[in-house]
């Protein structure tokens, strides 16, 4: 039976079982920018050439579909963002497929590294995604939107935001701007740019400091307030 393995990147390097399934892997599949940043892990020499770039999730399925029916037995690596099973792509691969033929190997979560930059817990936090897919013409349903940031700022003190380049950090601060209710709370704003890259950085800001700012992508956005 074909194996599937999606395998988190980003953030630490493999460990022993990761690079024995890359290095063993007949293809290994991944984004443009998450080929980019494999460029980084010192297995992407030895594995490059069964490297295939698929940008969207339907193409990607639709491949290893194709690949599963014309090959008895084989080994197939997706590389996905962080931890695939939170928010990720992981949901969907095992969906498709079943979980007697897939296994998560995560890496660290976005939300996890955010976290330890600006060290703060999270285990208060609510964590929401506002993140609609890498194919902005399939965007998938999304349990909140940007307009529901300032009802939820009034149950909770602390939130983390998965944003996209649509529901950006520009876009959540005009949202706090909007609200009546959010003038009156100390918020703080962090944006993490690029965590993992070369040139991440960490911008902490009130709202109203940051609403001529620009934000480069990928990032976070955590809102705290303060009693």
């Amino acid at each position: 039976m074909t194996k599937i393995y999606v395998i988190g990147i980003g953030y630490k390097p493999f460990d022993e079982k990761t690079r024995e399934i890359v290095c063993n892997s007949e293809i290994i599949l991944a984004s443009h920018r998450l080929f980019d940043v494999f460029k980084r892990y010192e297995e992407f020499e030895i594995v490059k050439d069964k490297v295939m770039v698929i940008d969207t999730v339907d193409e990607t399925i639709n491949y290893m579909k194709s690949a599963i029916s014309t090959q008895q037995s084989a080994m197939i690596s997706l590389l996905a963002s962080g931890d695939p099973m939170f928010f990720g792509i992981g949901r969907r691969i095992i969906n498709e497929f079943g979980k007697e033929r897939v296994e998560i190997l995560p890496d660290l979560s976005s939300i996890q590294i955010a976290f330890s930059r600006i060290k703060e817990p999270w285990d208060d936090a609510l964590l929401i995604s506002l993140h609609g897919g890498p194919d902005p013409t399939k965007r998938r349903k999304l349990n909140y939107e940007l307009k529901d940031i300032p009802l939820l700022l009034k149950k909770y003190k602390k939130i983390a935001i998965l944003t996209d380049k649509e529901n950006n950090p520009s876009e959540i601060v005009k949202v706090l701007h909007s609200s009546f209710f959010t003038h009156h709370l100390q918020l703080t704003l962090y944006v993490c740019e690029r965590l993992g890259y070369p040139d991440e950085k960490i911008i902490e800001a009130k709202p109203c400091d940051s609403a001529t700012m620009s934000f480069a992508d990928p990032n976070v956005v955590i809102i705290i307030q303060k009693s």
